[in-house]
C-alpha cells in the first residue's frame, strides 16, 4: 500500500515534470510494466519525439521500504551497538591476558590500542555493510532500462536530514544517473536529483518491455492524429 501511494504522487509529479521539461502534456502511461526478463517497473512513461524517436521513463518505488528501512535505522542507531561490545570484549580479554602474563606495559598499552583498533574496523565493516545495502537495491533499476530512471522513496524529510546513509544514497543515484524523488509523512514530494539521459544499445528503451510493441503503436497513432 505504501508502495501504491508513492507512486500516485511520484506519477502525478512525473507528469507535470515532464510536461514542463519536454513540452509533453500528453505521456503515455503504464503501471507495473514486465521486462522481458521478468522483471517489473512500477510504471513506464513513454512519449514520441519531434523525431520520430520514442522516448521512455521508468519508475521503481518497490524499493522503497528496504531503503527507508536502513535510513531510518541509521538515523536512529547510527552503525549500532554491536561494535562497542566487541571491542569491550576484545579490551577485557587483552587485558587478561596481558595481566596473566605480569608484562605490565603491554597492560597499560596493548589492551586500548587493540580495542580501538576493533572497533574501527568493525565500524568500517558495518558502513560498508549498510552502504552495500543501498547501493545493490539501486543497482535493480538496472533490470527496468529508460532513457530517464526514477527511484521513488516514502521516507520523512526529518530521517534523511544530517543522515550520511541519505547522502550516500543521494552520491549512489547521481554516479549512476538516477532521479531521485522522497515523499514524506505529509506526502510533500521533494525532487533530490534529477536524472541523466542513458545510453540505449537497441533502438529504443521499449524494445526491453513486453508491452513495448503495443506502446509504440499507440504513440505513433497519437502522434498521427495530432500531425
Amino acid at each position: 500500500m505504501a508502495e501504491s501511494r508513492i507512486g500516485d504522487q511520484a506519477i502525478e509529479f512525473l507528469g507535470s515534470y515532464y510536461a514542463k521539461h519536454e513540452k509533453k502534456s500528453g505521456l503515455l502511461l503504464n503501471r507495473n510494466v514486465s521486462t522481458l526478463q521478468g522483471t517489473v517497473a512500477d510504471a513506464l512513461f513513454a512519449y514520441q519525439k519531434h523525431d520520430n524517436c520514442f522516448f521512455a521513463v521508468s519508475l521503481n518505488t518497490a524499493a522503497s521500504t528496504k531503503l527507508a528501512r536502513l535510513l531510518s535505522s541509521y538515523k536512529k542507531r547510527g552503525l549500532g551497538r554491536s561494535r562497542y561490545l566487541t571491542a569491550a570484549s576484545v579490551l577485557g580479554t587483552a587485558a587478561y591476558l596481558c595481566f596473566l602474563t605480569g608484562n605490565w606495559l603491554a597492560l597499560a598499552i596493548l589492551p586500548a590500542a587493540l580495542a580501538a583498533l576493533v572497533f574501527f574496523v568493525h565500524s568500517r565493516l558495518c558502513q560498508h555493510y549498510m552502504q552495500q545495502q543501498l547501493k545493490e537495491a539501486v543497482d535493480q533499476l538496472k533490470q527496468q532500462p529508460g532513457d530517464h530512471q526514477w527511484l521513488g522513496i516514502q521516507v520523512s524529510s526529518l530521517c534523511w536530514r544530517g543522515n550520511a546513509m541519505a547522502n550516500y544514497l543521494s552520491k549512489v543515484c547521481e554516479r549512476k544517473g538516477i532521479g531521485l524523488l522522497t515523499i514524506g509523512k505529509r506526502s510533500r514530494l521533494t525532487l533530490r536529483q534529477e536524472p541523466r539521459l542513458a545510453t540505449c544499445r537497441r533502438t529504443d528503451f521499449l524494445s526491453y518491455y513486453t508491452q513495448g510493441e503495443s506502446m509504440r503503436r499507440e504513440l505513433s497513432d497519437q502522434f498521427m492524429r495530432v500531425a
